[in-house]
Protein backbone atom coordinates (compact mmCIF):
# COMPACT_ATOMS: atom_id res chain seq x y z
CA UNK A 1 0.00 0.00 0.00
CA UNK A 2 1.60 3.36 -1.20
CA UNK A 3 2.19 5.36 2.32
CA UNK A 4 0.96 8.32 1.09
CA UNK A 5 -2.20 7.16 0.58
CA UNK A 6 -2.94 4.86 3.75
CA UNK A 7 -0.55 3.87 6.37
CA UNK A 8 -1.47 1.52 9.42
CA UNK A 9 -1.48 2.65 13.22
CA UNK A 10 -1.32 -1.03 14.89
CA UNK A 11 -4.28 -2.84 12.98
CA UNK A 12 -5.75 0.24 12.12
CA UNK A 13 -5.79 2.24 8.87
CA UNK A 14 -5.29 5.73 9.13
CA UNK A 15 -7.64 7.45 6.77
CA UNK A 16 -6.25 9.46 4.33
CA UNK A 17 -6.70 13.26 4.33
CA UNK A 18 -10.16 14.24 2.41
CA UNK A 19 -12.97 12.64 0.71
CA UNK A 20 -12.89 8.97 -0.68
CA UNK A 21 -13.52 10.33 -4.28
CA UNK A 22 -15.05 6.43 -5.13
CA UNK A 23 -17.53 7.08 -2.50
CA UNK A 24 -18.44 10.64 -3.22
CA UNK A 25 -18.74 9.73 -7.28
CA UNK A 26 -21.45 6.81 -6.60
CA UNK A 27 -23.42 9.37 -4.53
CA UNK A 28 -24.39 10.70 -8.11
CA UNK A 29 -25.59 7.33 -9.81
CA UNK A 30 -27.71 7.12 -6.17
CA UNK A 31 -29.16 10.27 -7.05
CA UNK A 32 -29.73 9.61 -10.51
CA UNK A 33 -31.53 6.16 -9.76
CA UNK A 34 -34.12 7.93 -7.13
CA UNK A 35 -34.38 10.82 -10.47
CA UNK A 36 -35.37 7.96 -12.37
CA UNK A 37 -37.93 6.24 -10.25
CA UNK A 38 -39.89 9.96 -9.56
CA UNK A 39 -39.80 11.26 -13.54
CA UNK A 40 -41.84 8.02 -15.05
CA UNK A 41 -44.80 8.75 -12.08
CA UNK A 42 -44.98 12.48 -13.33
CA UNK A 43 -44.77 11.66 -16.99
CA UNK A 44 -45.62 8.10 -18.26
CA UNK A 45 -43.68 8.74 -21.79
CA UNK A 46 -40.76 8.59 -20.50
CA UNK A 47 -38.37 5.78 -21.30
CA UNK A 48 -37.48 3.06 -19.11
CA UNK A 49 -40.21 3.67 -16.22
CA UNK A 50 -40.89 0.08 -15.32
CA UNK A 51 -36.97 -0.66 -15.07
CA UNK A 52 -36.85 2.74 -12.70
CA UNK A 53 -39.84 0.96 -10.48
CA UNK A 54 -37.82 0.67 -7.51
CA UNK A 55 -35.24 3.27 -7.69
CA UNK A 56 -36.41 4.70 -4.58
CA UNK A 57 -33.53 1.98 -2.99
CA UNK A 58 -31.02 4.68 -3.88
CA UNK A 59 -31.98 5.93 -0.59
CA UNK A 60 -31.02 2.99 1.03
CA UNK A 61 -27.88 3.24 -0.68
CA UNK A 62 -27.28 7.40 0.80
CA UNK A 63 -28.05 5.83 4.11
CA UNK A 64 -25.65 2.88 3.82
CA UNK A 65 -22.81 5.30 2.75
CA UNK A 66 -24.06 8.25 5.45
CA UNK A 67 -22.79 5.64 8.25
CA UNK A 68 -19.72 4.79 6.22
CA UNK A 69 -18.72 8.33 5.81
CA UNK A 70 -19.40 9.82 9.02
CA UNK A 71 -17.82 6.47 10.95
CA UNK A 72 -14.46 7.20 8.04
CA UNK A 73 -14.11 10.22 9.02
CA UNK A 74 -14.26 10.30 12.79
CA UNK A 75 -10.85 10.31 14.14
CA UNK A 76 -9.90 8.79 17.67
CA UNK A 77 -12.04 6.63 20.14
CA UNK A 78 -14.56 9.40 21.19
CA UNK A 79 -16.53 11.62 19.03
CA UNK A 80 -17.60 14.81 20.15
CA UNK A 81 -21.21 15.87 19.76
CA UNK A 82 -20.96 19.55 19.27
CA UNK A 83 -18.18 19.88 16.70
CA UNK A 84 -19.90 16.97 14.97
CA UNK A 85 -23.36 18.45 15.14
CA UNK A 86 -22.34 21.62 14.07
CA UNK A 87 -20.79 20.11 10.85
CA UNK A 88 -23.91 18.01 10.13
CA UNK A 89 -26.51 20.99 10.57
CA UNK A 90 -23.82 23.36 8.17
CA UNK A 91 -23.76 20.48 5.38
CA UNK A 92 -27.54 19.69 5.40
CA UNK A 93 -30.06 22.34 7.06
CA UNK A 94 -29.54 25.28 4.76
CA UNK A 95 -30.09 23.94 1.08
CA UNK A 96 -32.98 22.36 3.19
CA UNK A 97 -34.63 25.18 4.54
CA UNK A 98 -34.38 27.21 1.19
CA UNK A 99 -35.95 24.69 -0.71
CA UNK A 100 -38.59 23.78 1.61
CA UNK A 101 -38.92 28.02 0.93
CA UNK A 102 -39.31 27.70 -1.95
CA UNK A 103 -41.75 24.44 -2.15
CA UNK A 104 -44.19 27.05 0.12
CA UNK A 105 -44.45 29.44 -3.19
CA UNK A 106 -44.59 27.03 -5.83
CA UNK A 107 -47.81 26.22 -6.94
CA UNK A 108 -47.61 22.44 -7.48
CA UNK A 109 -46.42 19.80 -4.36
CA UNK A 110 -46.71 16.20 -4.83
CA UNK A 111 -49.09 15.98 -1.88
CA UNK A 112 -51.47 17.91 0.43
CA UNK A 113 -50.02 20.60 2.47
CA UNK A 114 -51.20 20.50 6.05
CA UNK A 115 -49.54 23.47 8.22
CA UNK A 116 -48.87 20.48 10.69
CA UNK A 117 -46.62 19.28 7.45
CA UNK A 118 -45.33 22.59 6.64
CA UNK A 119 -43.84 22.64 9.96
CA UNK A 120 -42.57 18.91 10.70
CA UNK A 121 -40.91 19.21 7.51
CA UNK A 122 -38.93 22.58 8.40
CA UNK A 123 -37.78 20.69 11.82
CA UNK A 124 -37.27 17.71 9.96
CA UNK A 125 -39.45 15.50 12.36
CA UNK A 126 -42.35 14.12 9.44
CA UNK A 127 -41.27 11.16 8.74
CA UNK A 128 -42.10 10.21 12.42
CA UNK A 129 -45.80 10.67 11.51
CA UNK A 130 -47.90 7.98 10.08
CA UNK A 131 -48.83 10.13 7.07
CA UNK A 132 -48.33 10.48 3.82
CA UNK A 133 -49.57 14.36 3.69
CA UNK A 134 -47.19 14.84 6.59
CA UNK A 135 -43.92 12.59 5.95
CA UNK A 136 -44.24 14.37 2.79
CA UNK A 137 -45.16 17.74 2.71
CA UNK A 138 -43.27 20.69 1.42
CA UNK A 139 -40.30 19.57 -0.61
CA UNK A 140 -41.63 15.70 -0.39
CA UNK A 141 -37.56 13.82 -0.77
CA UNK A 142 -36.64 15.74 2.68
CA UNK A 143 -38.34 12.63 4.32
CA UNK A 144 -34.56 11.39 4.28
CA UNK A 145 -33.66 14.22 5.87
CA UNK A 146 -35.55 13.63 9.09
CA UNK A 147 -33.92 10.17 9.07
CA UNK A 148 -30.78 12.03 9.08
CA UNK A 149 -31.51 14.10 11.41
CA UNK A 150 -32.45 11.06 14.07
CA UNK A 151 -29.41 9.66 13.32
CA UNK A 152 -27.34 12.51 13.86
CA UNK A 153 -28.62 12.94 16.82
CA UNK A 154 -27.52 9.80 17.91
CA UNK A 155 -24.49 9.24 16.10
CA UNK A 156 -21.83 10.62 18.18
CA UNK A 157 -22.11 8.20 20.92
CA UNK A 158 -22.94 5.01 18.49
CA UNK A 159 -19.71 5.64 17.02
CA UNK A 160 -17.64 5.90 20.42
CA UNK A 161 -19.31 3.28 21.63
CA UNK A 162 -18.72 1.15 18.72
CA UNK A 163 -15.03 2.52 18.50
CA UNK A 164 -14.44 1.13 22.19
CA UNK A 165 -15.45 -2.60 21.69
CA UNK A 166 -13.48 -5.58 20.24
CA UNK A 167 -14.34 -6.73 16.52
CA UNK A 168 -17.06 -9.46 17.90
CA UNK A 169 -18.67 -6.87 20.76
CA UNK A 170 -19.09 -3.87 17.75
CA UNK A 171 -20.09 -6.72 15.49
CA UNK A 172 -23.12 -7.83 17.24
CA UNK A 173 -24.07 -4.37 18.34
CA UNK A 174 -24.09 -3.45 15.07
CA UNK A 175 -25.93 -6.16 13.14
CA UNK A 176 -28.28 -6.82 15.93
CA UNK A 177 -29.05 -3.20 15.53
CA UNK A 178 -29.76 -3.83 11.51
CA UNK A 179 -31.87 -7.16 12.09
CA UNK A 180 -34.01 -5.08 15.00
CA UNK A 181 -34.64 -1.82 12.42
CA UNK A 182 -35.41 -4.44 9.60
CA UNK A 183 -37.74 -6.91 11.23
CA UNK A 184 -39.72 -4.01 12.73
CA UNK A 185 -39.72 -2.25 9.69
CA UNK A 186 -41.25 -5.45 8.17
CA UNK A 187 -43.63 -6.33 11.04
CA UNK A 188 -45.35 -2.94 10.50
CA UNK A 189 -45.27 -3.00 6.69
CA UNK A 190 -47.32 -6.26 6.39
CA UNK A 191 -50.17 -3.97 7.73
CA UNK A 192 -51.27 -2.60 4.88
CA UNK A 193 -49.88 -0.33 1.86
CA UNK A 194 -49.89 2.79 4.28
CA UNK A 195 -48.08 1.37 6.81
CA UNK A 196 -45.31 0.01 4.12
CA UNK A 197 -44.92 3.49 3.54
CA UNK A 198 -44.62 4.83 6.93
CA UNK A 199 -42.13 2.23 7.96
CA UNK A 200 -39.97 3.41 4.64
CA UNK A 201 -39.49 6.26 6.12
CA UNK A 202 -39.41 5.73 10.10
CA UNK A 203 -36.28 6.78 11.51
CA UNK A 204 -35.85 3.78 13.91
CA UNK A 205 -36.27 1.64 10.72
CA UNK A 206 -33.97 3.32 8.47
CA UNK A 207 -31.56 3.47 11.12
CA UNK A 208 -30.57 0.30 10.58
CA UNK A 209 -29.21 1.19 7.28
CA UNK A 210 -26.77 3.52 8.98
CA UNK A 211 -25.66 0.81 11.50
CA UNK A 212 -24.73 -1.31 8.51
CA UNK A 213 -22.60 1.36 7.14
CA UNK A 214 -20.53 2.04 10.60
CA UNK A 215 -20.16 -1.65 10.37
CA UNK A 216 -18.60 -1.44 6.95
CA UNK A 217 -16.58 1.40 8.21
CA UNK A 218 -14.92 -0.31 11.17
CA UNK A 219 -14.14 -3.61 9.29
CA UNK A 220 -12.07 -1.42 6.43
CA UNK A 221 -10.47 0.51 9.14
CA UNK A 222 -9.57 -2.03 11.75
CA UNK A 223 -8.00 -3.99 8.54
CA UNK A 224 -10.58 -6.61 8.54
CA UNK A 225 -12.21 -6.08 5.12
CA UNK A 226 -9.61 -8.26 3.07
CA UNK A 227 -12.72 -10.46 1.56
CA UNK A 228 -13.88 -7.30 0.29
CA UNK A 229 -13.99 -7.81 -3.79
CA UNK A 230 -12.70 -5.49 -6.74
CA UNK A 231 -15.27 -2.84 -7.66
CA UNK A 232 -17.08 -4.25 -10.77
CA UNK A 233 -17.87 -7.30 -7.99
CA UNK A 234 -19.97 -4.91 -5.80
CA UNK A 235 -21.61 -3.44 -9.15
CA UNK A 236 -22.88 -7.39 -9.80
CA UNK A 237 -23.80 -7.56 -6.77
CA UNK A 238 -25.70 -4.87 -6.68
CA UNK A 239 -27.54 -5.02 -10.30
CA UNK A 240 -28.20 -8.86 -9.36
CA UNK A 241 -29.86 -7.56 -6.12
CA UNK A 242 -32.02 -4.54 -8.05
CA UNK A 243 -33.00 -6.86 -10.84
CA UNK A 244 -34.70 -9.83 -8.01
CA UNK A 245 -36.26 -6.74 -5.96
CA UNK A 246 -37.52 -5.31 -9.60
CA UNK A 247 -39.27 -8.65 -10.37
CA UNK A 248 -40.59 -9.89 -6.98
CA UNK A 249 -40.56 -7.81 -4.50
CA UNK A 250 -43.51 -5.28 -3.65
CA UNK A 251 -42.79 -3.54 -0.19
CA UNK A 252 -41.13 -0.94 -0.47
CA UNK A 253 -39.37 -2.01 3.49
CA UNK A 254 -38.59 -5.33 1.70
CA UNK A 255 -36.42 -3.59 -1.05
CA UNK A 256 -34.47 -1.92 0.98
CA UNK A 257 -33.56 -4.63 3.29
CA UNK A 258 -32.89 -6.85 0.14
CA UNK A 259 -30.54 -4.50 -1.62
CA UNK A 260 -28.63 -3.53 2.00
CA UNK A 261 -26.39 -6.18 1.68
CA UNK A 262 -25.10 -5.46 -2.23
CA UNK A 263 -24.36 -2.04 -1.71
CA UNK A 264 -22.98 -2.89 1.74
CA UNK A 265 -20.21 -4.85 -0.87
CA UNK A 266 -20.17 -2.19 -3.47
CA UNK A 267 -19.53 0.71 -0.56
CA UNK A 268 -16.83 -1.32 0.73
CA UNK A 269 -14.91 -2.65 -2.36
CA UNK A 270 -14.74 1.28 -3.56
CA UNK A 271 -13.71 2.68 -0.26
CA UNK A 272 -10.57 -0.19 -0.31
CA UNK A 273 -9.53 1.18 -3.99
CA UNK A 274 -9.99 4.68 -2.94
CA UNK A 275 -7.38 3.61 0.29
CA UNK A 276 -4.99 1.51 -1.86
CA UNK A 277 -5.16 4.42 -4.43
CA UNK A 278 -6.59 2.59 -7.74
CA UNK A 279 -7.75 4.01 -10.66
CA UNK A 280 -10.88 3.87 -12.15
CA UNK A 281 -14.09 5.80 -13.63
CA UNK A 282 -15.86 6.59 -10.52
CA UNK A 283 -13.04 8.73 -8.88
CA UNK A 284 -12.01 11.00 -11.52
CA UNK A 285 -12.76 14.92 -10.49
CA UNK A 286 -15.71 15.17 -12.85
CA UNK A 287 -17.65 11.93 -11.06
CA UNK A 288 -16.60 13.29 -8.08
CA UNK A 289 -18.20 16.84 -8.21
CA UNK A 290 -21.20 15.12 -9.61
CA UNK A 291 -20.67 13.35 -6.05
CA UNK A 292 -20.65 16.19 -4.27
CA UNK A 293 -23.65 17.81 -5.88
CA UNK A 294 -25.90 14.89 -5.51
CA UNK A 295 -27.40 15.90 -2.07
CA UNK A 296 -28.65 19.85 -3.84
CA UNK A 297 -29.71 17.36 -7.11
CA UNK A 298 -31.71 15.55 -4.62
CA UNK A 299 -33.37 18.29 -2.79
CA UNK A 300 -34.23 20.08 -6.32
CA UNK A 301 -34.98 17.39 -8.75
CA UNK A 302 -38.88 16.42 -7.67
CA UNK A 303 -39.65 19.83 -6.46
CA UNK A 304 -38.97 21.24 -10.43
CA UNK A 305 -40.24 18.21 -11.74
CA UNK A 306 -43.67 18.27 -10.22
CA UNK A 307 -44.38 21.43 -11.57
CA UNK A 308 -42.44 21.16 -14.86
CA UNK A 309 -43.77 18.31 -16.58
CA UNK A 310 -47.70 18.67 -15.96
CA UNK A 311 -47.39 21.76 -18.40
CA UNK A 312 -45.06 20.01 -21.00
CA UNK A 313 -46.55 17.96 -24.00
CA UNK A 314 -45.72 14.39 -24.65
CA UNK A 315 -43.34 14.11 -27.07
CA UNK A 316 -43.74 11.84 -30.19
CA UNK A 317 -41.18 8.89 -30.98
CA UNK A 318 -38.36 7.32 -28.82
CA UNK A 319 -35.44 10.29 -29.29
CA UNK A 320 -37.90 12.63 -28.74
CA UNK A 321 -38.38 10.81 -25.41
CA UNK A 322 -35.08 10.90 -24.48
CA UNK A 323 -34.27 14.31 -25.37
CA UNK A 324 -37.05 15.62 -23.42
CA UNK A 325 -35.88 13.17 -20.67
CA UNK A 326 -32.36 14.29 -20.91
CA UNK A 327 -33.53 17.91 -20.83
CA UNK A 328 -35.08 17.35 -17.59
CA UNK A 329 -32.28 16.01 -16.05
CA UNK A 330 -29.95 18.57 -17.26
CA UNK A 331 -32.19 21.41 -15.64
CA UNK A 332 -32.11 19.39 -12.30
CA UNK A 333 -28.44 19.50 -12.62
CA UNK A 334 -27.97 23.31 -13.41
CA UNK A 335 -30.85 23.77 -10.15
CA UNK A 336 -28.63 21.81 -8.34
CA UNK A 337 -24.92 23.96 -8.91
CA UNK A 338 -26.98 27.23 -8.26
CA UNK A 339 -27.96 25.91 -4.88
CA UNK A 340 -24.75 23.87 -4.01
CA UNK A 341 -22.83 27.81 -5.11
CA UNK A 342 -25.39 30.39 -3.91
CA UNK A 343 -26.23 28.13 -0.86
CA UNK A 344 -24.36 25.28 0.56
CA UNK A 345 -21.37 25.97 0.43
CA UNK A 346 -21.07 29.77 1.17
CA UNK A 347 -23.68 28.24 3.86
CA UNK A 348 -21.56 25.81 4.98
CA UNK A 349 -18.27 28.30 5.69
CA UNK A 350 -20.32 30.72 7.90
CA UNK A 351 -22.11 28.15 10.06
CA UNK A 352 -18.51 26.43 10.62
CA UNK A 353 -16.63 29.83 11.12
CA UNK A 354 -18.97 30.90 13.55
CA UNK A 355 -20.04 27.99 15.59
CA UNK A 356 -16.97 25.61 15.40
CA UNK A 357 -15.27 27.18 17.99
Amino acid sequence: MPEAVARRTGRHLTPPAGNLPRLTGMRAFAALLVFAYHLPRLGPWVPGGQTSRVGYVGVAFFFVLSGFVLTWSSRGDRVEPRRFWVNRVARVYPSHLVMSLVALVVPLVTVGRPLLGDLASIALVQSWFPSDRIAFALNAVSWSLSCEAFFYLLAPWVITAVRRRSDGGADALLLTWWAVAALSGLAISGVSYEADIWAYTLPPVRSGEFAVGILMAELVRRGRARWAPPVWVGVLAVVGSYGVVLKTVHSQVLAGVLMTPAFALLIVAAALADVYGRKGVLGTSLMEHLGIVSFCFYLVHELLLVNVVPHLPAPSGGGGRVALALGLLAACLLAAEALHYAVERPAQRWIRARWSR
